[in-house]
């Protein structure tokens, strides 16, 4: 994967979650904060994707929904099961 770096900012207190939640994954700030822009942007599409599928055939019964939300869940278990340990699947260097 192609890397760009560049320069942010961030409020103190917010960069300091930053830097403490990156140490409780064992993973960089920077490997942290790129795992969570992929999951918002992910978690976008997936809401831009319902929205457009709603407006074709209107909005989702409640049946669908709460299938969706088991459909989710055993993601959620199976994504966790198979998750390497260690370094939160981002560089140390």
């Amino acid at each position: 994967m192609a890397v760009k770096k560049k320069t942010l900012s961030f409020d103190e207190d917010l960069w300091a979650a930053v830097e403490r939640r990156a140490r409780e994954a064992e993973t960089t700030p920077s490997a942290y904060v790129n795992e969570l822009v992929a999951k918002s942007e992910r978690l976008y599409r997936g809401l831009q994707s319902v929205s457009e599928w709603e407006s074709e055939h209107g909005a989702l019964t409640a049946d669908q929904l709460d299938w969706a939300d088991r459909a989710l869940a055993d993601a959620q278990r199976e994504s966790a099961d198979d998750a390497p340990s260690g370094d939160g699947g981002g560089s140390k260097a």
